[in-house]
């Protein structure tokens, strides 16, 4: 699975019911996109915006469309205003790809016999495969694989730790997260706290 499809299965419990507010999601899903880019050696960041260093045919529309949208800015875009542009439907494309691979499943029910209610359960094996890594991360005392780390930092800027650790109690736990996102590389790093940034504004903005 991508970064971003294993943030978003752990978005939900068992039911299908968010366990954050789903615009902090849709922010994680837009920042996981970037992250596996910079992963890929496709982008870089510098200074809290985004170039493009290798812009040949990833082979996925949706991905080339964003490579050759940076590359062709002016100056390097802002972090912070790409992450508030990718963030607009970023779960609904996700969960549409996930449900095409059936690791999502619709079910439709009728709370209190009047209104419909729409859940998106999710296979709870490909559930646990990704907790488990987690669960070594954050037990761990060596930095984690960067893909792993960056999920435990995307969990934490989201604040979705407390429902992914909730089976697994763990003194200290902030910390260790805030330790691991520190470890992370330059780039990285600054994306994830570019979505810790964005998500604090937009819950501010909510309750304002």
């Amino acid at each position: 699975m991508r970064l971003r499809e294993e943030l978003f299965v752990l978005g939900f419990d068992n039911a299908g019911k968010p366990a954050v507010h789903p615009e902090s999601l849709d922010i994680g899903v837009a920042g996981a996109r970037l992250v596996e880019l910079v992963l890929a050696g496709r982008v870089g960041v510098s200074g809290g915006r985004l170039g493009v260093i290798e812009a040949v045919s990833t082979g996925d529309a949706e991905t080339d469309a964003l490579l050759a949208a940076i590359g062709r800015a002016t100056k390097p875009p802002p972090l912070a205003g790409a992450l508030n542009q990718l963030r607009t439907g970023a779960g609904d494309t996700v969960r549409a790809d996930l449900l095409a691979e059936g690791v999502l499943t619709k079910v439709a029910q009728r709370r209190l016999g009047l209104l419909s209610v729409t859940r998106y359960p999710v296979d709870e094996t490909v559930v646990r495969s990704i907790t488990v890594r987690m669960w070594y991360a954050a037990h761990g005392r060596s930095q984690p694989d960067e893909p792993t780390a960056a999920l435990c930092g995307l969990v934490h800027a989201v604040l979705l730790h407390d429902h992914v650790f909730v089976a697994m109690p763990l003194a200290g736990l902030d910390q260790r997260l805030r330790e691991i996102r520190g470890k992370l590389s330059d780039p990285v790093r600054e994306i994830i706290d570019a979505v810790g940034t964005t998500v604090a504004s937009a819950a501010f903005a909510i309750y304002r």
